[in-house]
């Protein structure tokens, strides 16, 4: 069989390990063309459409509203329609490889063509266990007292306890049909809360704030920038990947009974340009310059413009910086990705100010307030070491002791050189009157 595209599934954010086929464009065997979009698949932020690289005929592994795992083949394109299968594939059922199946009650339970909801509790042992949300296929709602009968967890008074402790009602307000309009939540938004839900929802998470002093910061930073200037995202990064290998429960996250540290130290950006949030990853940030990491932050970002990021690039991040300094926002509170332990907000420049809000949530199950105020105390004092010692204070103006010309009124593009005036004074004198003229 001549196969000339095989297609499957992308790893689009760390935080999904599987996605929703949520459109499926041509029938089982039908002709498509190079650019056609073949199929769209549904994220926890965002749509991804799947484009034929070559003209064919479709085969379809896959069926619509069904999860797939990432890297799970789900459809080929052959070069000649006899060369298809006869049959399609039969829609996807739960693996039956575990131990200890489900239950007759539960299997007694009619099929859900819906989205699969989780609760904060289940997704916390999936991810222990191993398991996919594909586990699940057909059932409304997965409780934790599932993903433990599924992995073959005995359950005892101790974990009965717990369960009813953890596991959470959700609670649906009354609705007045002549006052409000609803709309359903989309899939992907659902996916999202869960996802964020496996960590907040414990409400064992703090958020600690601390001001940065910027006055004439970029005096020196923008010397060795090229692209990003006024920006302190790249110096960021350089000094929190430093800084994160003592502060390794920073670079962690929490299994559900343990505390997992990463090995490398990779820190990864939040972006959204209109092509949905994702966090990209800066290589071993740790080893990196400020100028490599620059040069990172730019060929990731067009990358991800261009939908051409590879898996590599949104996996094993162990702390995210989320930078909103262009959307005017003065402080906020960050919300802590999936198998991560922290990340780091930084707000907009207060120009009149010259300081900066940079905000750490953390989670309490990893690490504890002190330690994070540390981190944050240590990366505040590393970012003003960049200041420059020669930039004026606030309202302070520099002038040439001889002639008293200004230095914003220079135009030679030199400077003013320190001196000891005559009567043994510190100050300035521009390039004129130093070379006599």
């Amino acid at each position: 069989m001549a196969i000339i595209q095989q297609i499957k599934v992308p790893l689009i954010s760390v935080n999904d390990t599987s996605l929703l086929v949520a459109e499926v464009s041509f029938e089982y065997g039908a002709q498509v063309k190079k650019g056609d979009i073949i199929m769209v698949f549904e994220t926890s932020k965002t749509t991804y459409d799947v484009l034929a690289e070559t003209d064919g005929f479709i085969e379809y592994l896959c069926e619509r509203d069904a999860e797939y795992e990432v890297n799970e083949l789900v459809a080929n394109i052959y070069s000649d329609k006899d060369e298809l299968p006869e049959k399609p594939v039969a829609k996807k059922q739960p693996k039956k490889n575990h131990s200890i199946p489900f239950t007759s009650v539960e299997t007694a339970i009619p099929t859900w063509h819906g989205e699969t909801l989780f609760s904060p509790a289940a997704i916390q042992l999936m991810v222990l266990k191993g398991l996919s949300h594909a586990d699940f296929t057909g059932r409304d709602f997965v409780s934790l007292e599932d993903v433990a009968n599924l992995a073959g967890i005995t359950k005892n008074k101790e974990t009965e306890a717990k369960s009813t402790s953890t596991e959470k009602q959700i609670i649906l307000l009354p609705v007045d049909v002549e006052k409000v309009v609803v709309e359903k939540i989309a899939s992907n938004k659902k996916r999202e809360i869960s996802y964020l839900s496996a960590v907040q929802s414990t409400g064992l998470t703090s958020t600690v704030h601390t001001s940065v002093n910027t006055d004439g910061i970029f005096v020196y930073l923008n010397q060795s920038l090229q692209f990003l200037k006024n920006s302190l995202l790249p110096v960021i990064l350089y000094e929190s990947a430093r800084l994160l290998k003592k502060y390794r429960a920073l670079n962690a996250y929490f299994t559900g009974d343990a505390i997992a540290y990463y090995k490398e130290v990779n820190v990864g950006f939040a972006i959204d340009i209109n092509k949905g949030l994702k966090v990209l990853k800066v290589a071993n940030t740790s080893v990196k310059t400020v100028l490599e990491i620059e040069l990172d932050i730019m060929e990731l970002s067009n990358r991800y413009i261009d939908e051409n990021l590879d898996i590599a690039d949104l996996t094993d991040i162990g702390f995210t910086v989320t930078d909103l300094s262009a959307e005017g926002v003065a402080f906020f509170k960050p919300l802590i990705n999936m198998m991560n332990s922290a990340i780091l907000g930084v707000s907009s420049i207060d120009e009149k100010l010259h300081s900066c809000m940079l905000s750490l949530t953390f989670d309490h199950r990893v690490t504890e307030g002190k330690l994070a105020a540390q981190f944050l105390g240590e990366l505040k004092g590393r970012i003003e070491s960049y200041q420059s010692k020669y930039y004026p204070q606030l309202n302070q103006q520099i002038s040439c002791f001889k002639c008293f010309k200004l230095l914003q009124e220079d135009l030679s593009d030199v400077g003013f050189v320190k001196c000891i005036t005559p009567k043994g004074a510190e100050a300035y004198i521009c390039q004129s009157c130093l070379k006599g003229f």
